[in-house]
């Protein structure tokens, strides 16, 4: 098939649903006595859509153009919210076409995202069918991918990176890992998502590349780690910096990718020695977050320990500038000078099983061992 004939299959195709909408409307209104049964009616109307998505993609950009001022996406606007509205197969192979059609074309792109950014919201929001819901996020991401304001517009928008957190494992919502591979691999796409979550929703997310970092760590960008540490870490106070943020550079700084540049980033070593030495000096508090556990040992025997504010935030801090020193004069240097290790001797002396135990033996002998 040449072009020229696929082109007007395709013109053909576009005007059997829009004669299924123009019947479907004048039924409505009690005109017209020859219309099929709702059955048949949806399965042509499906038919057409999944021949259409098929053979979008070799539609030449002149096509694609003629086919937008001929009223295509309000056309199929009208079929998602209206026609196939208790059909989520039907919806999924109309975004599907949606997909093909605008690739590679911004006219369509913008004209989609316009008239589908609600509804496709809306889907990823409520739907509990996961092909509709994988087609969505699909759709959407294709959408952002090369636009920035739509994408940060998505990015902004709290319940949608919720529901895709939420659907990430699912293997039949495959686009949800996609999405957030795209996040957690673009520093600016990371600070808008962060920055614009709640609380819950932030913790979520970082909880979430922490996961990455085990099991993904070609989709992580070294500059989100560098972001996270100027952002989020380095210019704030020890109450603002939450235990999921030290993890993901105390994991990160033992990493390949990522441990050489961290460790000749000394602003972060002064800075989380500085969390060090206050936190410990709370510590001498009782009644404080980051005050010694008694028999903690014990606790974590039955994972008790869990619900602590504050549980791994110090042992990550040590696992942090344990990774930093190593074999790094000037940072061994630095530790001595700020008298760190009066510190962590003392924090062994708390529980013999300390979890932080082993980091602290390690800095000792780096620093020892020189």
């Amino acid at each position: 098939m040449d072009l020229r004939s696929l082109e007007d299959d395709f013109a053909s195709h576009f005007m059997r649903i829009y004669l299924i909408r123009a019947k479907s409307l004048s039924a409505v209104h009690g005109s017209d006595k020859t219309c099929p049964t709702a059955d048949a009616e949806l399965e042509y109307a499906t038919d057409a859509f999944r021949w259409l998505r098929n053979h979008s993609p070799r539609l030449s950009s002149s096509a694609k153009h003629e086919l937008l001022e001929s009223g295509l996406v309000p056309l199929c606007c009208w079929f998602c919210d209206h026609y196939f509205v208790d059909v989520p197969l039907s919806r999924s192979v109309l975004l599907q076409f949606l997909a093909n059609f605008s690739v590679n074309h911004c006219e369509a792109q913008r004209i989609v995202f316009q008239d589908f950014n609600g509804t496709l919201r809306n889907f990823i929001s409520s739907s509990d069918d996961s092909k509709l819901l994988n087609n969505s996020i699909m759709l959407l991401y294709n959408l952002c991918l090369y636009n920035t304001h739509f994408r940060q517009d998505v990015l902004k928008d709290e319940k949608v990176i919720k529901k895709i957190m939420e659907h990430w494992t699912h293997n039949e919502i495959e686009y949800s890992k996609i999405f957030l591979d795209s996040i957690f691999s673009s520093s600016e796409d990371f600070l808008c998502t962060y920055t614009n979550l709640s609380y819950t929703s932030k913790e979520q997310l970082t909880s979430m590349l922490s996961i990455w970092l085990d099991h993904y760590i070609e989709d992580v960008s070294l500059d989100v780690i560098y972001v996270i540490i100027d952002n989020f870490f380095i210019n704030c106070t020890v109450e603002e910096i939450t235990n999921n943020i030290v993890n993901v550079l105390a994991k990160a700084s033992s990493i390949e990718k990522f441990k050489s540049d961290i460790k000749q980033h000394t602003p972060l070593l002064k800075k989380s020695m500085d969390i060090l030495i206050t936190i410990h000096e709370q510590g001498k508090d009782s009644n404080n977050d980051f005050s010694p556990v008694k028999g903690l040992s014990d606790l974590l025997v039955n994972f008790e320990i869990q619900k602590q504010h504050r549980f791994w935030f110090k042992s990550d801090i040590i696992r942090l500038i344990a990774n930093m020193c190593y074999n790094h004069k000037e940072h061994q240097h630095l530790m001595g000078v700020n008298n760190i290790i009066p510190i962590l001797l003392e924090c062994c002396s708390f529980d013999a099983k300390n979890p932080c135990e082993l980091h602290i033996h390690n800095i000792y002998i780096y620093i020892y061992s020189v």
